[in-house]
């Protein structure tokens, strides 16, 4: 086993297939092959399923390319430490679009005053989206909606709960209970492909509240300007940092207690610790009290 071999592997992991792991590192095919049949035979397991094109990683094969990218961290870290510089010069942050508009602006501008010289490269995609690239070490950090289910490759942060409100239109004012408030009008729905899609279907199932849908899209400003339009009602999260159109949009919580969405900052578990990366938290842990 060496280091060639770990750094294979892991980028197999990161791309996919030996072809584009081996563009990725300078490496032929056959190169990418041979290295991998050395590592199998050193540690006596099958690390691919080679029963059908392209191969892939097994259980036990990503288990180890996910380790041997933890170790390849690990020596990149001693190399910083040893020539007495511990941060990066650029990073990759993710960030779901509801956040794009109020929380992105804060967090660059917080970034430059501490990092002058710090190049960051953003990515706006759907949470499950993001949390994969984290995963996969094509990002280094995201905010996205708390993973309902225990993802193992990631260290998860709390940054804020954003309560759910249902929105309608300003003649609705007299209705104060949010199930009748939600059946007064086609109710206009957040994309089942966002995890908090699935949430809020998920609490009006639990809650026996049966609407008619007219319309599902992906976006909270397009929602809240359908139902100021007087086109139906939504429930949506009150966005951290976001006006509240109380103007032409009326808001009652939405459950008792309020339901509530949590952000996140997701990381790969196993990234160094590195003053870079204690400030990035303090960054986002410190959003909600933000100016």
């Amino acid at each position: 086993m060496n280091l060639r071999q770990l750094r294979s592997i892991s980028t197999i992991l990161q791309q996919g297939s030996f072809a584009a792991a081996g563009d990725r590192i300078g490496l032929s095919h056959s190169a990418i092959s041979v290295q991998m049949q050395q590592l199998e035979n050193s540690l006596g397991i099958d690390l691919f399923d080679r029963s059908h094109r392209p191969v892939t990683l097994t259980v036990e094969g990503a288990r180890i390319a996910s380790i041997a990218s933890e170790v390849l961290d690990k020596l990149e870290t001693m190399k910083q430490v040893a020539s007495g510089g511990e941060t990066l010069d650029s990073i990759a942050i993710g960030f779901i679009p509801t956040t794009v508009q109020n929380l992105l602006p804060r967090v660059l501008e917080a970034l430059r005053l501490e990092f002058p010289a710090l190049q960051v490269r953003v990515k706006s995609g759907l949470s499950g989206e993001l949390a994969a690239a984290v995963s996969r070490r094509e990002l280094d950090y995201a905010l996205l909606t708390t993973p309902v289910v225990e993802i193992p490759e990631l260290d998860i942060t709390a940054i804020a709960a954003e309560p759910f409100y249902v929105i309608a239109p300003v003649d609705r004012g007299e209705i104060t209970a949010d199930d009748e408030l939600l059946r007064s009008m086609p109710y206009i729905a957040f994309s089942r492909r966002t995890w908090v899609g699935q949430h809020i279907a998920a609490r009006l199932q639990q809650r026996g509240i049966h609407i008619r849908e007219s319309i599902e899209i992906d976006s909270l400003e397009a929602i809240e300007n359908l139902v100021a339009r007087g086109f139906g009602v939504a429930i949506v999260p009150r966005r951290l940092h976001a006006a509240i159109d109380s103007k032409n949009i009326v808001h009652i919580p939405f459950g008792r207690p309020v339901d509530t969405r949590q952000l996140a900052l997701v990381q790969p578990v196993s990234r160094p610790k590195t003053r870079l990366d204690l400030a990035i938290k303090k960054i986002f842990t410190d959003l909600p009290d933000r100016l």
